[in-house]
């Protein structure tokens, strides 16, 4: 009798710690839920450092993918020079545990290849051509492209890699790292094809263009008036739209 009321008590026991833990599931997924849509809200403002900050702190794989890809527009598009570096480490770190969390996120791995790609740029391209660089960020876009290939940004990031390799290290870009125009360009294209009314990919594809040849400029010209024309959504759409009205009036002084 005395065994059975201990079995009985043990049953009872495990029955309440599993009904425990079922509740903070429960509570707590909306919380984290409630603070990946803050943490939205503030970059859809243009506050990408808050943003970055309430993700991190949700320590998951999203929460660090949110976190890193904010870090990295706010370090490339409205941070000081000198505080580049920092954060652009920073939002590696973040694009990394995303991973670490999450094998199989196609924006986590483009994450990391972003972050790679804006750390590179302030270490000056020699250097980050000879330290790996161009192999580590392909390898993570690649890896984004295979787990989604629906992933229009990470289509992106393949076009700008080839332009960026071509640009950089010229006729020895397709012996040294197999970078060439012909894949920059169907990789713009494809990413135009999954999202054409996006402003970013007319900007990217438009940007590309110039990158890689000047008998490219009459339609990086259209891709640009496109990427113009895209009504503005949130703080990185103006963003966007701005450095589009830019190059379009470098363009036109270029062609006067």
């Amino acid at each position: 009798m005395e065994n059975r009321e201990r079995s009985f008590t043990k049953v009872q026991l495990q029955c309440f710690v599993a009904t425990v833990l079922c509740l903070l599931t429960m509570m707590g997924s909306p919380a984290r839920g409630q603070e990946l849509d803050k943490a939205i809200a503030m970059m859809t403002d243009g506050n990408f450092l808050k943003a970055a900050e309430i993700a991190a702190t949700m320590e998951s794989s999203k929460g660090f993918t949110l976190a890193a890809r904010a870090l990295a527009i706010y370090g490339y598009e409205i941070a000081p020079e000198n505080k580049r570096q920092e954060l652009f480490l920073r939002a590696m770190g973040y694009a990394y545990k995303a991973i670490e969390l999450n094998a199989n996120s196609s924006e986590a791995f483009l994450e990391v290849s972003h972050t790679l790609g804006r750390y590179a740029q302030t270490v000056g391209v020699a250097e980050a051509l000879s330290e790996g660089f161009a192999e580590r960020i392909k390898a993570a876009t690649d890896k984004a492209i295979e787990i989604d290939p629906q992933n229009y940004r990470a289509h992106l990031s393949v076009g700008a890699w080839h332009s960026e390799i071509v640009a950089a290290a010229g006729f020895m870009a397709g012996l040294l790292y197999g970078a060439n125009e012909e894949d920059s360009l169907v990789a713009y294209q494809r990413a135009l094809n999954l999202k054409p009314n996006s402003s970013t990919v007319h900007f990217e594809y438009a940007v590309g263009l110039m990158r890689l040849d000047d008998k490219n400029l009459n339609l990086a010209r259209e891709h640009l008036q496109k990427a113009i024309s895209v009504p503005v959504k949130d703080a990185y759409g103006q963003i966007i739209r701005e450095k589009a009205l830019q190059n379009l009036a470098q363009l036109q002084k270029n062609r006067g």
